[in-house]
């Protein structure tokens, strides 16, 4: 892995989460999570759901420690020969961009059990398996009952955040979950996950 200076801000494609649309029936679901008023339309409507939940619930906003780490996971970062393992996809996707390092993130698909890599390295993001998608989804059982507590939100959101080798694969996937999903090509995840690491933890 190169040694050069890591630009995060350079890697992968260009996102405004403002124009980032959520689907409908995710935005719902994700509003009701966050006790947010009205429905989630934006990435950058999300972005700001679970600051305002981080910081009624906690008094701050989230920080890296805050990310869903656990042993032997399906969803690992190797920076500088350390891995690390996580609940869901889109935490390891945002750690080099944290820590302004470069990683390599390897996921294994709920579905078929299939390995995809995906390098993001000082001159972009390289990924192994050409068709590759990213889920995003919240449990419908999600009550919007008060605020949301940083652990609750991960327990109705994480495990619905994964990779999948094709559309195909994450299609079979969803119809079998109890959960509001959709799927985004593998590129435009790593760049969700550097605008949340940038925008979400910027105070960190």
């Amino acid at each position: 892995m190169s040694t050069e200076r890591f630009d995060g801000d350079s890697i992968g494609p260009r996102l405004d989460l403002a124009t980032l649309t959520i689907p409908a029936h995710v935005g719902d679901r994700l509003a009701a999570l966050h006790d947010a008023d009205g429905r989630i339309d934006t990435g950058a409507e999300w972005v700001e759901a679970i600051r305002a939940a981080s910081e009624r619930t906690r008094g701050e906003p989230p920080t890296e420690d805050d990310l869903c780490y656990v042993d032997d996971g399906d969803h690992s970062v190797e920076i500088a020969d350390e891995t690390e393992s996580f609940v869901c996809v889109l935490d390891p996707l945002a750690v080099p961009f944290l820590r302004g390092e470069p990683g390599t993130i390897r996921s294994k698909t709920p579905e078929d059990g299939e390995s995809i890599t995906i390098d993001v390295e000082n001159d972009g993001v390289t990924v192994d398996t050409a068709a590759a998608v990213l889920s995003i989804g919240v449990s419908r059982d999600a009550s919007g009952e008060g605020a949301s507590r940083q652990e609750d939100i991960y327990t109705e959101t994480c495990p619905y955040i994964h990779a999948f080798a094709s559309v195909e694969e994450y299609e079979r996937w969803a119809d079998g979950v109890d959960a509001a999903t959709t799927s985004v090509p593998v590129e435009t995840g790593v760049a969700i996950a550097r605008e949340l690491s940038r925008e979400l933890f910027e105070s960190n």
